[in-house]
């Protein structure tokens, strides 16, 4: 009855986009599931573009990757951890630890040791995201990873942008903080490895920070800002039917709160779609600067929702929906339209809210 369907040459194009952008190698973000597209399908769809290095946040998907075979491409965990068993599960997955703290260091090195094996890792620096990674000033900590850690192999080193799609004053403050870092351990005589720092709205942005890699999630599904202006196609559709159709007469009302009353005589189609599907269900707007709440006041007015008003597709056709949005199910106006039961609905839903009992399907 439902199913999330991805558009498989859709996310192909959307990789040669990127990579042919970046001009470097691509990790490819698989955290919270591929951006809720499926881990496992979106890895497999983007190894065959030529993409053979990943990232997740999460030590067991590092393990899983291996499991589906991808026993040779790069996997980086990009969360530092000082626990024991989660070092345990990066170790033996042979992935590519993020160290980003003292405590994560000691915890990594004393687990390889432990295991005969040295950790391949790299180091985190903490530019301003505030949530993993070194403090700039924590320059003897960093050294000390690189130089006093028999049980890592430090293979590169990065930064997370946390404005890269708005504010360019922050994003070069933060990308010249890397830069000091590798400076400083470069003249100390140490190999940092492999630096990156572009995340997907930096790739677009920003053309001389590419650095020897980039890390790319959001925009492989084309949900960035202005993913468009980039020739990026924006992938995922959840796709339903009509179940019933009906006729209620004017001053009827419709959803909790009886949230809309008819003016008129109206038609109606019933889809078995909600917010536990992901329907109506948005990220927090946790922007408060004023360019934001412009950019967000000026999309809600462009698609209708500055007045309250949400649509779907149904039989081709742009429909209302009537009143508030349903746990499990909506109700659109179709008045005047040729709509029956078993007619295609289309909805786009916001992926990392799917419901588990909704299919995922490359076609």
């Amino acid at each position: 009855m439902k199913k999330f369907v991805i558009e498989r040459e859709k996310l192909k194009e959307n990789a040669r986009i990127i990579e042919k952008k970046a001009g470097v190698p691509v990790f490819a973000v698989l955290k919270a599931d591929g951006y809720g597209f499926g881990m496992k399908q979106m890895a497999e769809v983007l190894k065959e573009t030529g993409i053979r290095m990943f990232a997740v946040t999460e030590p067991e998907d590092a393990q899983r990757l291996r499991d589906w075979g991808y026993t040779e491409e790069d996997i980086l965990v990009m969360r530092s951890t000082a626990m024991a068993d989660e070092a345990y599960q990066v170790v033996q997955a042979n992935a590519i630890a993020t160290v980003g703290s003292p405590e994560a260091a000691q915890c990594l090195n004393e687990v390889a040791q432990g295991c005969g094996m040295q950790a391949k890792a790299h180091v985190k620096i903490d530019t301003g995201m505030g949530r993993y990674g070194f403090l700039p000033d924590q320059y003897a900590e960093i050294k000390k990873v690189y130089t006093a850690c028999p049980g890592i192999q430090v293979t590169g080193i990065y930064t997370h942008f946390h404005s890269s799609f708005a504010d360019e004053a922050a994003t070069r403050g933060q990308y010249k903080q890397l830069c000091h870092i590798i400076s400083q351990l470069e003249a100390d005589g140490i190999c940092v490895g492999m630096r990156h720092a572009a995340n997907s709205n930096g790739v677009f942005r920003y053309d001389d920070m590419m650095l020897d890699a980039v890390r790319v999630g959001s925009a492989f599904t084309g949900r960035i800002v202005n993913g468009a202006k980039y020739g990026l196609s924006r992938l995922g559709y959840l796709e339903s039917r009509v179940i019933e159709t009906r006729t209620v007469p004017k001053g009827h009302t419709f959803g909790y709160g009886a949230g809309y009353v008819a003016k008129d005589t109206t038609r109606v189609a019933v889809v078995p779609v909600g917010y536990t599907d992901g329907f109506s269900v948005e990220k927090k707007r946790d922007l408060f600067r004023p360019r934001d709440v412009m950019r967000y006041v000026k999309n809600d007015l462009e698609d209708g929702r500055g007045k309250g008003d949400i649509y779907i597709s149904i039989a081709g056709h742009r429909v209302r929906v009537l009143g508030h949005v349903g746990l499990c199910h909506v109700s659109c106006d179709v008045t005047g339209l040729d709509i029956k039961n078993g007619d295609a609905a289309i909805l786009d839903v916001n992926p990392l809210y799917l419901s588990p009992l909704v299919t995922k399907e490359y076609v």
